[in-house]
C-alpha cells in the first residue's frame, strides 16, 4: 500500500486556504504553523497544515482574534479533543468492569 503525502509550496498552500502570504508568515511567527524547510522559499505544508490554517482563519473572521489568542485557542482545542479521546477510551475499559 503506497502512502502520499501532500506537500504545497508557500504559493499552494496560500491559494488553497485562500490565506495572504502576510497571514501565512504571522501564523508561522506565533507557532500555529510549522512548516517543513529553513526559509519562506523552501517551506512545505502537509494537509493536516492545511485544516489547521483554515481553522485560524475562521477563529480570526469569526471571533475577531489576534494571532497570539488564536494560537492559544488552538492549542487549548488540541488539548481538549486528546482529553476527550483518553476519556472516552478509560470509559470503554471501565465498561469492561461494570455490572450489566
Amino acid at each position: 500500500m503506497s502512502s502520499l503525502t501532500l506537500q504545497l509550496s508557500v504559493e499552494e498552500f496560500c491559494q488553497s486556504a485562500e490565506l495572504p502570504v502576510e497571514y501565512l508568515l504571522e501564523i508561522v511567527e506565533y507557532g500555529i504553523l510549522q512548516p517543513c524547510g529553513q526559509t519562506p522559499a523552501q517551506w512545505l505544508f502537509d494537509a493536516n497544515a492545511l485544516a489547521v490554517a483554515k481553522r485560524a482563519l475562521r477563529l480570526r473572521r469569526d471571533l475577531e482574534l489576534e494571532w497570539a489568542g488564536i494560537a492559544l485557542v488552538l492549542d487549548l482545542l488540541t488539548e481538549l479533543e486528546q482529553v476527550r479521546c483518553e476519556n472516552s477510551h478509560l470509559k470503554q475499559r471501565l465498561s469492561r468492569f461494570e455490572q450489566p
